[in-house]
């Protein structure tokens, strides 16, 4: 009996690690300012979801994934209105921290700001 009750804690405690704290992240930002636009780690063969919301404007938007420990950077991805919001996912990525990067599709001389949500699973 007590054993069973040790694996119960066990498998419960680890549900709750701080590493499943950061499977979503958000954060505000510019195109063509030159900054990051939030970041996000993945395990190896993990899918980051984006979604960009509160921006404003009917600016269309492209987003793109850099490696921090390449500088590799997936092509850009246009961002598309699906039930939940502005979303669009990259999969099948490899194991490390990646940066965001959203930019404007057209007219990129003028900036945009909002909000960017990136989460994986």
């Amino acid at each position: 009996m007590l054993v069973i009750i040790a694996v119960v804690s066990i498998t419960f405690i680890g549900f709750a690690s701080p590493a499943s704290a950061d499977a979503k992240r958000t954060f505000w930002f510019t195109t063509g300012d030159g900054q990051w636009d939030g970041y996000m780690k993945v395990p190896s063969g993990g899918t980051i979801g984006v979604n960009i919301t509160d921006w404003g404007s009917n600016d269309a938007l492209k987003v793109r994934l850099c490696s921090a420990s390449t500088g590799n950077c997936t092509a850009y991805k246009p961002v598309f209105n699906e039930p939940y919001g502005h979303s669009t996912q990259f999969t099948n990525m490899a194991f490390g921290l990646y940066y965001g990067d959203v930019a404007k599709l057209y007219g990129v001389n003028r900036q945009v700001t909002g909000r960017i949500i990136l989460w994986r699973y």
